[in-house]
């Protein structure tokens, strides 16, 4: 799509009024401006012009983003965490290597377009939005307009993408894994190693979309309309797939086992378990004693630790969407902050533990299961009582 646009540059505040909220209350008008690095976190700029201003690297996280023009923009390797682009018009810009997890992208439109200047000698935009490689994680994408769009390598983990119009983009490579994607158009879309795990697909639309070893494995594809798509290059089976122990990672492995020789010999072998930034999704750590074990800011996104003991276990901060802890004794153990979206808590053993010291003698302490700041949306709690678990701190 080509618009015609003034040449001239309009007068513009001072971003150091911007930076300390001293602006007026119009909207911000910075279009075409340098901001590669700016750090605009937090700030107010709704219904601002950004028109093809460069925002490389630009700190956003959090900003007020609503209604704002960023046709042309470019946003690539920018920290757009948390923020709110609800209506936003990104329209022709770049976020490649972006990351908007957590960020409001409701109705919010990415199609491409190029904006020429009057004299038809100089543009802004791209006729394909350059989405690759963003993080889009838990994002709120609703009706989204993506039609066309260049998302390889983006990852979607967990967002939601309802009603969304994605006719004729590139998803390749594109990890949707347990995203919601209800009514949602992917007619005709790139489909290369896109994984839908865990998804719901529930009345979405991928007519001759362009299959290639896209997995569907556990997804949810109830009045889904699948004409024209391949699947005979498509996996469908009904449980997602996991990662045996024997396939861990060797540092990963090593860890666990010399946790379960630490725990096996009270202490006096092997060594406690910590295991710190890793993704472990998708790993089988089902019915192990891994109590005590420490998984520091790990992604277990699908991971099964059905009837695992994981007393005085800490999983604090985790990423644990859909997991599986159905059955699992978790006396003791920490969530706090974790993320346990979906995930399957039926049947588990809460409560609170006594505090030992070194010789094993009484300290007069205890620690309660701990869900503090927990993430607890969706997740089934069948049989957990809650009055037995620290939700809130002291």
């Amino acid at each position: 799509m080509a618009m015609a646009a003034s040449s001239a540059v309009p007068d513009q505040p001072d971003i150091g009024k911007i930076l300390n909220g001293q602006t007026s209350g119009r909207p911000v008008d910075l279009s075409r401006r340098d901001l590669r690095g700016v750090d605009l976190s937090g700030k107010r700029l709704a219904r601002a012009k950004l028109v093809g201003a460069d925002l490389t690297g630009a700190n956003l996280s959090k900003a007020d983003l609503v209604d704002a023009d960023l046709f042309g923009a470019n946003l690539s390797s920018a920290n757009l965490m948390g923020a709110d682009l609800t209506r936003a018009v990104l329209r022709g810009a770049s976020l490649h290597g972006a990351n908007m997890s957590h960020a409001n992208l409701t109705d919010a439109d990415f199609r491409g377009g190029v904006m020429l200047d009057a004299a038809g000698s100089s543009s802004i935009g791209r006729r394909v939005t350059d989405i690759a490689d963003c993080i889009c994680d838990y994002a709120t994408a609703a009706r989204t307009k993506m039609a066309g769009v260049d998302l390889r390598g983006a990852s979607f983990v967990g967002a939601n993408l309802d009603g969304a119009n994605l006719f004729g983009a590139d998803l390749s490579q594109v990890n949707l894994s347990f995203a919601s994607l209800k009514g949602a158009d992917l007619s005709e879309a790139r489909l290369g190693h896109t994984r839908f795990s865990g998804a719901d697909l529930s009345g979405a639309r991928l007519k001759n979309a362009i299959s290639d070893a896209t997995q569907f494995d556990g997804a949810h594809l109830d009045g889904a309309t699948l004409d024209g798509i391949d699947t005979d290059r498509c996996k469908f089976d009904e449980h997602l797939p996991l990662l045996p122990f024997v396939d861990f990672p060797q540092d990963i492995a090593d860890a666990i086992s010399g946790h379960e020789q630490w725990i096996g010999s009270a202490g006096r072998a092997g060594q406690r378990g910590v295991i710190e930034a890793k993704d472990l999704s998708y790993f089988d750590l089902s019915g192990r004693d891994l109590s005590g074990i420490k998984f520091a800011r790990c992604r277990m996104v699908g991971a099964k630790l059905a009837r695992t003991l994981l007393v005085l276990a800490d999983l604090s901060n985790c990423e644990l969407l859909a997991a599986d802890l159905s059955g699992c004794t978790l006396i003791g153990a920490s969530f706090d902050g974790a993320d346990l979206m979906r995930a399957k808590l039926n049947g588990a053993m809460v409560g609170a533990i006594d505090i030992l010291d070194a010789r094993g003698r009484p300290t007069g302490r205890n620690q309660a299961t701990s869900f503090v700041g927990a993430k607890l949306q969706h997740a089934d709690m069948t049989g957990i009582d809650l009055s037995k678990c620290r939700v809130q701190r002291d």
